[in-house]
C-alpha cells in the first residue's frame, strides 16, 4: 500500500520539464528557440498595430517568466546535487 501512495499519477508528471532539467542540450535548444522568438516579437513591437504590440509584449513577458522559472529550477537542482556531494 505504501508504494501506491508514492506513485505519481500521469497528470503529476512533467516529462518535458524533467528532460529540460536533465539534458543540457534540450534546455539550450529550447532557450535558443525562445530567444529567437522574442527577437521576432521585438520586431512586432516596432512595427505592429497597437493590438499586435500588446500581444507581442505579453508574449515576451511570458517567455521571460517561463525561462526565469526554468533557470531557477536548474539552480535549485544544482544546489541539491552539490549538497549531496554530487
Amino acid at each position: 500500500m505504501a508504494d501506491d501512495k508514492l506513485k505519481l499519477e500521469d497528470w503529476q508528471q512533467y516529462p518535458v520539464f524533467t528532460e529540460l532539467l536533465s539534458d543540457y542540450d534540450s534546455y539550450m535548444d529550447l532557450r535558443n528557440k525562445c530567444v529567437k522568438t522574442c527577437k521576432q516579437l521585438e520586431q512586432v513591437l516596432q512595427s505592429g498595430s497597437p493590438d499586435e504590440k500588446e500581444m507581442a509584449q505579453k508574449s515576451i513577458n511570458a517567455y521571460g517568466h517561463a525561462l526565469g522559472l526554468l533557470e531557477e529550477a536548474i539552480k535549485a537542482r544544482d544546489k541539491i546535487v552539490e549538497s549531496h556531494g554530487g
